[in-house]
């Protein structure tokens, strides 16, 4: 039987070996307790950690670390008690240093035990947990300021993490949502073609905003939806890359947009209204610059009212019209064919002279249709227009009346 050359080893270089082992654990202090909770032995870390020599605790309880309200309530002897029951425990609390600061600890504590099961003692192992504390107490204190609805998810999209907006926005408490997948929130609707979205950005994440173009909708508890607007960002920590999602409620806005829009349309209705002068003629007042959604809103106005009324002449007065250029000529001249498929004439009022010079400088030609410098001048053509196509229905009501005599 061989031998390596550990086993062979003194036994005190072993135990230096042990010991200068956990002294390379850091910030990682490293205690050995006896089987009633005493120091049996201190490492260097431990040392550095507490401020404590070795000699000034061995054979003590820890408890003299511990806050004065742990010792009257005897946690130590709790914690111990518990591990003897359960195994190895983890714990963070208080923990008080030589020089009377304290320090936030997590703590693990594990049996050691004989061949028989019998407990002899405790390894404790601290790690000053103050300063990531203070960060992550800071971190959701910011989140928790913040003015929009926060949702922290993981990596497998699951929610890890969510803000007080948050729950007052969807109506879930953060418990109902914490572990619970990211669709718990979007409308079932979308929630298959959300998958492969959030799938996409959780593999290659970077800061924009959620759906840039599209109108999204969010889910509350009670199954209600209502309109949001979400930013993404990606989070790089030590449990590993989460997203966090900023996401503000729209709907004021959205609702306020609308009454806008409404506005909008009414205001151009009253501004080219369609205005029937006379039996069969329509008179279309164009007052300010043509844009094309405004003339594709007189194009469907003039030819509403040429359905309702049965107008046979429809004039278009541009008197109001500051600047005629080539793109306002192609809206009239669309206004003018849609007009005649319906069997409607048109006729132009209101050119003035600097406008005829504009026209004729920028060559555009207005084909057939015909105009007139006033709109009195106009209503006069469009009356002769009628008469002469009452003549011609009269004649040719004559002509088939001759025609089917004997």
């Amino acid at each position: 039987m061989t031998t390596s050359p550990v086993d062979e080893q003194d036994p005190r270089a072993r135990l230096r070996d042990l010991e200068a082992m956990l002294d390379a654990l850091g910030d990682h202090a490293v205690v050995k307790l006896g089987p009633g909770g005493e120091v049996v032995r201190w490492s260097g870390s431990a040392r550095a950690l507490t401020g404590y020599a070795e000699d000034e605790v061995m054979g003590r309880p820890l408890s003299l670390l511990r806050t004065e309200e742990d010792r009257v309530a005897g946690l130590l002897e709790q914690e111990l008690e518990s591990v003897r029951q359960d195994g190895r425990r983890e714990f963070q609390g208080w923990w008080v240093r030589r020089s009377g600061e304290r320090f936030l600890a997590h703590v693990s504590l594990t049996p050691v035990t004989d061949d028989d099961g019998t407990v002899t003692g405790f390894v404790k192992v601290l790690k000053d947990a103050t300063e990531s504390a203070r960060v992550e107490s800071l971190f959701h204190g910011l989140l928790e300021s913040a003015p929009d609805a926060m949702v922290i998810v993981g990596p497998d999209a699951r929610i890890v993490l969510v803000n007080r907006q948050a729950e007052a926005l969807f109506g879930f408490t953060r418990d109902e949502l914490t572990g619970r997948e990211i669709e718990v929130l979007v409308p079932r609707r979308f929630r298959e073609r959300h998958v492969g979205h959030r799938d996409g950005f959780l593999s290659s994440p970077q800061v924009r905003p959620m759906g840039a173009g599209l109108e999204l909708s969010g889910l509350r508890r009670d199954g209600s939806e209502f309109p949001v607007e979400i930013s993404l960002s990606p989070l790089e920590t030590a449990e590993g890359r989460l997203v966090a999602a900023a996401i503000r409620d729209v709907t004021d806005r959205r609702e306020t947009e609308q009454r806008l829009q409404r506005q909008r349309d009414e205001i151009l209705e009253l501004s080219t209204p369609v205005i029937q002068v006379w039996d069969k003629i329509l008179v279309l007042p164009i007052i300010g610059t043509l844009d094309t959604l405004r003339a594709t809103r007189l194009t469907e106005g003039l030819l509403e009212r040429i359905a309702q009324s049965q107008a046979e002449v429809a004039i278009l007065d541009i008197s109001g019209v500051p600047t005629i250029d080539t793109q306002v000529a192609q809206h009239l001249l669309k206004t003018v064919q849609a007009a005649a498929l319906m069997g409607t004439a048109s006729i132009m009022s209101g050119v003035r002279p600097e406008t005829a010079q504009s026209m004729v400088h920028l060559g555009i030609d207005m084909g057939r249709l015909r105009s007139r410098n006033t709109l009195q001048d106009a209503l006069q053509l469009a009356l002769s227009l009628l008469a002469e196509r009452a003549g011609t229905a009269v004649s040719a009501a004559r002509a088939l009346a001759a025609g089917e005599g004997p």
